[in-house]
């Protein structure tokens, strides 16, 4: 009987040696603070990036959904022809995007279609740069001229690499980001 014993006591910690070690260096108060700091649901934070651009471009008359609209219609067309096996819209993608239009879009635009052209250039970035694939159709991004496009795309990554590279190494100021976007909607 004690063999038997000895047999599948060191089965198990065969099996996991290291686990309860690793409970044991796991703070539970730091890990579930972490998770709350770096997961909101993208639905929340799309809602927070309308409101964002309404009171940014107070000129206009804006609906929060208006914007998730635009959006939305794009994620869907790629999703619809083949471009993208799952939705882009998560949280990360929308952090992203909100970094992008808080720093691009200016809170002077005279017109709704002058900031969809800002926004979906923005948008076009985000799937550019943190997106599953290589290379996204400009069609549905594309508002008036091919050329205006392209030298915007040019001129907002000129102006925001050295952004996109933190946010993407760098956990702190992506959890920073995120609180700022939630902010929002608060």
């Amino acid at each position: 009987m004690a063999d038997n014993a000895l047999k599948k006591s060191r089965k198990r910690r065969h099996c996991c040696p290291d686990l309860p070690a690793k409970r044991r260096l796991i703070d539970p108060s730091q890990s579930s603070q972490r998770r709350l700091v770096l997961y909101t649901p993208s639905s929340e934070l799309l809602r927070c990036l309308g409101l964002f651009l309404r009171r940014r471009c107070y000129k206009l008359d804006l609906s929060p959904t208006q914007v998730i609209g635009w959006l939305k219609n794009i994620d869907n067309y790629l999703l619809i022809m083949g471009y993208q096996p799952v939705s882009f819209l998560s949280s990360g993608s929308v952090v992203f995007l909100y970094m992008l239009c808080r720093d691009l879009i200016s809170p002077e635009a005279d017109s709704v279609e002058q900031l969809q052209v800002s926004l979906l250039t923005c948008y076009f970035i985000t799937h550019c740069y943190t997106g599953n694939e290589n290379g996204y159709p400009e069609t549905p991004f594309l508002l008036g001229s091919r050329k205006a496009f392209w030298d915007r795309c040019l001129s907002y990554i000129s102006i925001m690499s050295s952004k996109m590279m933190q946010i993407n190494s760098n956990r702190q100021i992506y959890s920073e980001t995120l609180a700022e976007l939630k902010a929002v909607g608060r």
